[in-house]
């Protein structure tokens, strides 16, 4: 039987990972199945930038229009509401979630169906060992994104290293604190260029102001442009799950600078295409300062690797095949 698909996520008025994510993926199958974007907020007030048309976007209000279709969860939460509603209703529902973080609170308060979609290896870990999801069916499948193409690769910008961090402004993101515990640590030549909006965003404006290191750029509207003219991109984060803007940095053939959480180092690959950095805020200051040492045969060896890495498992190509083999299989189960 072929189930009308939805993807349902949260916080469509905002611009982030998971929500482009799920656009990315509908616009994908909706070539091949009859797919709509379901949602919370009201359709005049979903973020510009997802370019959703009204025809395909649905306001949830009744539980019910859920019966009979293959239903495609973005987060976690809503998850545990939807599978409430399953049971408490008796729909027949389909149920696919899709995992995009790793957690460590309310395991005892989730709920998940059989079929899971993890998108990175430390996610599924997370789902095995956190959650206990050893007997669901939990396949990994990274996310892609589009192929705009590599670019002529900057080795230094006018004497200066450019680092683009390209993240949601707030605390799990930690640039509030990298402005904090690296001010007057870093060399003249190093800059860090905050990209993105969020609830810390006016602080790090204040915090920004008298240094020259650290430049808050706010929301982009064509981030690939940027990243044309950076030389790095960068992560710190506290909590992650594959982040979209490290994977947008190696189709562009950009070296990475990222810790260890979540997917962060299923992209970066330390010495190969990029550089670990240690959770330490000195050892994060020395390893950013030593970039200025990096020969330009080191930088371009590492700017290759990452468009080959993006090449052979990050393309949107190959991310939207995978989800039409889940979503046939589900079908005909």
């Amino acid at each position: 039987m072929a189930f009308e698909i939805l993807s349902l996520t949260k916080d469509l008025d905002e611009f982030g990972g998971a929500q482009k994510v799920l656009v990315d993926i509908h616009r994908g199958i909706k070539n091949k199945h009859n797919a709509k974007v379901l949602g919370f907020s009201k359709f005049g007030d979903i973020h510009p930038k997802y370019k959703i048309d009204q025809h395909e976007y649905v306001k949830f209000t009744n539980p019910f229009y859920l019966n009979n279709k293959l239903l495609i969860v973005h987060d976690r939460r809503i998850i545990t509401f939807i599978m409430t509603l399953k049971r408490l209703f008796f729909l027949n529902t389909k149920v696919l979630y899709v995992s995009h973080c790793v957690y460590d609170t309310l395991n005892w308060a989730s709920m998940f169906p059989d079929d899971i979609i993890s998108i990175s290896g430390k996610v599924t870990d997370n789902l095995i060992n956190y959650f206990g999801l050893k007997e669901r069916n939990i396949r990994l499948i990274y996310n892609g994104i589009k192929d705009y193409g590599n670019t002529t690769i900057p080795y230094k910008k006018k004497d200066k290293i450019v680092i683009l961090y390209s993240a949601k402004i707030y605390n799990l993101k930690r640039q509030l604190e990298i402005v904090d515990n690296l001010t007057n640590k870093l060399l003249p030549e190093i800059e860090i260029h905050f990209a993105g909006t969020g609830p810390d965003y006016q602080q790090l404006i204040e915090k920004c102001k008298h240094s020259s290191n650290f430049k808050p750029l706010g929301f982009i509207e064509n981030i690939n442009e940027l990243i044309n003219d950076v030389n790095y991109l960068m992560l710190f984060s506290i909590r992650e799950g594959l982040p979209i803007s490290l994977i947008e940095g190696i189709m562009r053939g950009k070296p990475i600078l990222a810790n260890d959480v979540g997917g962060n180092l299923e992209i970066c690959i330390p010495g190969e295409n990029g550089i670990l950095l240690d959770d330490s805020w000195d050892r994060l200051a020395d390893t950013l300062n030593k970039l200025v040492l990096l020969s330009e045969e080191e930088y371009l060896k590492m700017s290759l690797n990452s468009r080959k890495r993006y090449e052979s498992m990050f393309t949107y190509e190959k991310m939207v095949s995978m989800y039409l083999d889940v979503i046939k299989q589900m079908q005909q189960n």
